[in-house]
């Protein structure tokens, strides 16, 4: 009986702390995100990223949204919460290009970018949505 209370207990946990880690590496990939985007990138060595910068605007926000979902899933209820999160993803994107083209000297906003974060952030939520279809057959 004492094994199977510590072993709740210690699942309960473990999952209390794996919660909040996403919730923290959210918010910290946010603040990064934000500093890469609004940053001047003069005095930074240059990375050469195959498939040119799409690929890393793809990835950033691909990360982003899966980072985000996981992280307040647990404290969200509504039913819509993903979609409202996609809607919420892509405007962060616009804003951060819109801002690029407003707020900083060195860099202009691209349609591009704003297509390549969307195309991540899709991706982040069709992926989500296969990992919850196959979780429900197993």
């Amino acid at each position: 009986m004492f094994q199977k209370l510590r072993h709740f207990y210690q699942v309960k946990i473990t999952k209390h702390l794996s919660e909040r880690n996403f919730l923290i590496l959210a918010i910290l990939w946010t603040i990064g995100v934000t500093i890469g985007s609004l940053a001047s990138l003069k005095n930074i060595p240059a990375i050469s990223i195959p498939g040119n910068d799409k690929t890393a605007h793809f990835v950033f926000y691909f990360v982003f949204f899966v980072l985000w979902y996981f992280g307040l899933k647990p404290f969200i209820k509504n039913n819509r919460f993903d979609l409202i999160l996609v809607l919420i993803t892509l405007f962060y994107g616009i804003c951060m290009e819109f801002f690029q083209a407003k707020l900083t000297a060195n860099r202009q906003a691209d349609p591009f970018d704003v297509l390549a974060n969307a195309l991540g952030t899709l991706t982040g939520f069709f992926t989500i949505w296969l990992y919850r279809k196959i979780r429900k057959l197993y």
